[in-house]
């Protein structure tokens, strides 16, 4: 079950990736994972966007490792999802 914190909806890793999946068919589940597991061990460690934000994990699996702003050019999410970790 998601849950809303600092204006993400936060979802657990394999929630994300089977919603991921149902919105890209095309997607194969481990190439999913292996960004996504990527991106959660990046921000783990501390990895930084270029702006020295906290990089957003679901946009980073996808977009290469940024926060919410620089990848998506909007200030603040909106509900977006991100992983709970």
């Amino acid at each position: 079950m998601a849950r809303t914190k600092s204006s993400f909806t936060l979802i657990s890793r394999d929630e994300y990736i089977e919603r991921f999946l149902t919105a890209n068919p095309s997607e194969h589940r481990s190439d999913v994972a292996l960004r996504l597991d990527a991106a959660i061990a990046a921000y783990e460690d501390d990895r930084r966007c270029s702006c020295g934000a906290a990089i957003w994990i679901v946009g980073s699996a996808e977009a290469g490792y940024g926060c919410f702003t620089c990848i998506t050019g909007d200030a603040t999410p909106d509900n977006d999802y991100e992983i709970d970790v």
